[in-house]
Parts: structure tokens; sequence; C-alpha cells
């Protein structure tokens, strides 16, 4: 239905100037000039053909039609602006869903949201763990940060890469039981290296891709190792510490090698993975999610 409705800035500057009765006063409010403000209410009374101020010399006051314009156009706006509250979140309401790994949110994502979180603390974030499931939508969260390939190229929705580079660790006491800490300096990757990793378990998600026959080397005959998947890398990391097998790290276990709980005996790493910041296709995106892409990046950077 097609409604004969005065333009909608023409109505704006009229309740401003009608509330103030001063055209100086509405044209600071609205930052325009007092003759834009004059233009718009003279549009109005010829659109509507009925005067709606009294001008004097010094002073503008309303006339009878102005008084009933003033008190629909407030009721309108008031009702309209708190429609638009409610379909537009506000600060206080606004939830930001973070989708990433346990171990990604514990070691990379949480002290940098605390950085956020310092400057914007009205910003509502909710973190899922839900990013490696079967059902996961990127399209159901705001930011994601998931394991991936990293080729090196970014855009609108792929925003950056961490690449993280691989290698396998184990604790300690695992290395002397292999008899593997005599000369660590000797340890390649080579085929007689391969009958010690054929002799010891393999900790690893469930994966078709073998990350651990990449990183041996696919020249070579498959691996043997007995295989014990352990879907959660925090759980992992903590299996390799009590001395269950190797795991594959990256620099989010630093902390872990720093402290002597885990070694990393090879100085081969297999390139080519980390982490990728995404921002689901399709979705709208509010002022405060963009903020915190922007922070993330920034802080990767």
């Amino acid at each position: 239905m097609k409604h004969n409705l005065p333009p909608l800035d023409s109505l704006k500057v009229f309740e401003s100037a009608a509330r103030h009765l001063s055209f100086s006063l509405a044209a600071d409010e609205l930052c325009i000039s007092k003759g834009a403000v004059s233009y718009q209410i003279r549009k109005l009374e010829q659109t509507i053909d009925c005067a709606l101020f009294r001008r004097t010399v010094r002073q503008v006051y309303l006339t009878d039609a102005g008084q009933k314009l003033l008190q629909t156009t407030r009721r309108l706006f008031d009702d309209l602006g708190q429609t638009l509250g409610q379909l537009t979140p506000g600060d206080s309401q606004h939830n930001i869903y973070i989708s990433a790994t346990t171990y990604v949110a514990m070691r990379w994502l949480s002290p940098r949201i605390a950085g956020f979180s310092e400057q914007q603390p009205e910003v509502s974030i909710v973190l899922q763990h839900t990013v490696n499931s079967d059902d996961f939508k990127l399209q159901d969260v705001d930011i994601t940060i998931q394991w991936a390939t990293c080729n090196g190229k970014t855009n609108h929705n792929r925003l950056l890469e961490i690449p993280m580079p691989l290698y396998p660790v184990c604790s300690p006491e695992f290395l002397h039981r292999l008899k593997l800490d005599k000369n660590p300096a000797k340890l390649r990757r080579t085929k007689m290296l391969q009958p010690v990793f054929d002799a010891t378990p393999l900790l690893c998600e469930d994966r078709s891709f073998d990350l651990w026959q990449a990183w041996f080397g696919e020249q070579d005959s498959p691996l043997a190792n007995p295989r014990r998947i352990i879907t959660d890398a925090n759980v992992r990391t903590q299996a390799a510490i009590d001395g269950q097998g190797w795991t594959m790290a990256d620099a989010l276990m630093q902390a872990e090698i720093d402290r002597g709980e885990l070694v990393a005996p090879f100085r081969h790493r297999l390139e080519g993975f980390g982490y990728v910041l995404m921002s689901p296709p399709g979705r709208y995106l509010s002022q405060k999610v963009k903020a915190l892409q922007a922070w993330l990046v920034a802080e990767a950077g």
C-alpha cells in the first residue's frame, strides 16, 4: 500500500525545530545550516499545504496544525526508535559468537580477548567449541578459528593465517626409554629411525590426512605405529607429558617445552599448516564484531 507521506528528512527537521521553537537550535542539533532548516520546513508546509510555524522577528511559534503534527511525529519517532532498538542489538545486548577448539581458545585466543575486553568491557563474548564437529556451520558464528592448510592467501572471509609448523614432541622420560636422548643432535627422519617409530604410539586426531606420515616423508614406507586417537589437543598434550607416546606439536605448546615437560628432539618441521581466522559469508556482522576481527588481526600481526 502506497503512503502519501512527506519526506522523512523534512519531518525530522520539523520535529527538532518544533521541539526547540528555534531554527538555529535545530540547525545545531542536526549539524546543518539554518538555511537548510528553513528550506525543509517550507518544503514540508508546501507538501501538506498548511502553515506549521508563525514567524516573528526573534521567535517562531507553532500553529495549531504544527502542535498536532509535533505530537504525532514525536510519538512516531519514539515508536520507531524503540523498534529499531529491538531489531539492532545494543552494546549491552549483543553477543559475539566465536568458535574455536579449547586448545586454540586457551593458548592463543584468550589472552587477546582479554585485551579487547579491557577496552570494550560492554561487549559480551560467547566461546563455542564445536568447530570440529560434523554439524558445525560457519554461518552460525561471527568469528571462527580453524586448523587448516596455510597458502598465504587471504580475502574478506579468510581474514588471517597464523602459520604453525608441526613437529614431534614427547616427555623426557619417554625419550629416555627409547634411548634416543643419548645424542639427540644426530636424530634425523631416516629409515634407520623408522623402526623406533614403528614400535611407539603416535597420538593423533581422527583425520583422513595422516600428519605423521607427512612429517616422516611420503617417500618412506607407511608407518606401522599403533595410533591413539585423542580428539582434544589439550588432552593429547597431557597424554604426551604422561609418557603415552609422541604427539604433533606447534608453537602453542612452547610453554610445556620451556618447562621441560616435553622435548622436541627433531629439527625437521612440517610446513604449510596453521590456524585461519574466518569471517562467515552472508552473515550480518555488527560494528563490534568487525572491531574484534580487526583487533585479532592486529594482535596476530
